[in-house]
């Protein structure tokens, strides 16, 4: 009876045990990925898969589907069916997609048996080790912050304590800067990191030289109003009200104080910036997402003034060719704004509700990117 019970402890144990192993060529990397028994057949979790397949996930709870997206591929799979759809033709895993919760699981033989099928050259099993081909990663990895003004250019300065925008900018920029890589572990870049001026052109330059996937631009309002309040982001567009009209003059005239006068102005109103706005129209709708994010996020988490997500055509956005945004944290020119914006712990706020508004982002565009 003894010898039973001990047998019976050692199946369970080896079967809680069981694992496949993942292994990517190019890298030498191996992963081990616990396998589930389910109704006396192995499985393995979607969700661990992921990160190393960079395979996307799709539900369609309704009709209880389930897509997923592997190198460019796309797999339909129905709940409680062994059956699936790999472009025009049925494959029978001979055991049934199962969902636990809210985790879907595919029997182990999807990976030993179909994936080297249908990526032949790609994927090779060999006696419980699946190799493959390393997935490309289109994931946000690399995002270019950028304190607006410096140097030369004060930006706005404060009625009250007379406080100078380009303090403000670089002091929530660098601490945004610690959060993206901290928390999300992407790559950062400063188009600067120190009090200098930087030319607007040279600021989406540099985004586009070190192949950014997001830009985001750090400013601080005005208005001859000291009333004026609030937070509000921008992506680039034309102007459509008197605001986002006035809010662009002020940013856009750096170029005719700091860059060379009137004639300076006149190469980013040249033909090549016109059509350089014309090849970022793929990234306008991300760009819209993105502000969204940030704006929702920014005045949830401030709890100051919401002025919306709103559209202007800002020379430091222009021929940027990621998604990209220029934020107005809120208006110096307001004593009582002024006095938050200096303060380091408000700027601390400030810098994580953009970062929660950039990671909400980066999840979604992330899955599209992928498929």
């Amino acid at each position: 009876m003894r010898k039973i019970l001990w047998w019976l402890i050692l199946v369970m144990i080896s079967s809680q045990l069981a694992a496949i192993s993942i292994e990517i060529k190019e890298e030498g990397l191996r992963y081990e990925i616990e396998e589930k028994e389910i109704d006396g057949i192995n499985y393995v979790s979607i969700r661990d898969l992921s990160p190393i397949l960079r395979c996307i996930n799709k539900q369609e709870r309704h009709d209880q589907r389930l897509y997923l997206h592997i190198y460019g591929e796309t797999f339909i799979f129905l709940e409680d069916s062994s059956y699936y759809s790999y472009k025009i033709e049925s494959y029978n895993m001979h055991y049934p997609l199962q969902r636990i919760a809210a985790d879907y699981y595919l029997p182990v033989v999807f990976l030993s048996e179909h994936i080297p099928l249908h990526f032949a050259g790609d994927a090779e099993y060999h006696i419980g080790t699946l190799q493959i081909k390393k997935p490309v990663d289109h994931s946000v990895q690399v995002i270019v912050l950028d304190p607006g003004h410096g140097g030369k250019d004060p930006g706005a300065v404060g009625k009250k304590l007379k406080a100078q925008e380009k303090d403000i900018n670089l002091a929530v920029a660098l601490k945004l800067k610690q959060l993206l890589e901290n928390e999300l572990g992407v790559k950062v870049l400063m188009t600067r990191s120190d009090d200098r001026f930087v030319s607007l052109g040279d600021r989406t330059r540099f985004a586009n030289e070190h192949k950014a996937d997001l830009f985001i631009s750090i400013h601080a309002n005005a208005s001859k109003s000291s009333s004026s309040c609030g937070a509000e982001t921008y992506y680039l567009a034309t102007a459509m009200t008197s605001d986002a009209r006035a809010v662009e003059a002020l940013e856009n005239q750096v170029v005719e104080l700091y860059e060379g006068g009137a004639s300076a102005r006149s190469k980013y109103d040249d033909l090549d910036f016109i059509l350089s706005d014309l090849s970022q129209t793929e990234h306008l709708e991300s760009s819209n997402d993105l502000a969204s994010n940030v704006q929702q996020n920014l005045i949830a988490g401030s709890k100051t003034y919401d002025r919306g997500v709103k559209q202007a055509n800002f020379y430091v956005l222009r021929g940027a060719f990621m998604p990209s945004v220029l934020i107005e944290l809120g208006f110096i020119s307001n004593p009582e704004e002024e006095r938050l914006l200096v303060n380091d712990e408000y700027q601390q706020r400030l810098a994580r509700t953009i970062f929660e508004g950039i990671k909400r982002f980066k999840y979604h565009y992330d899955r599209i990117r992928n498929t």
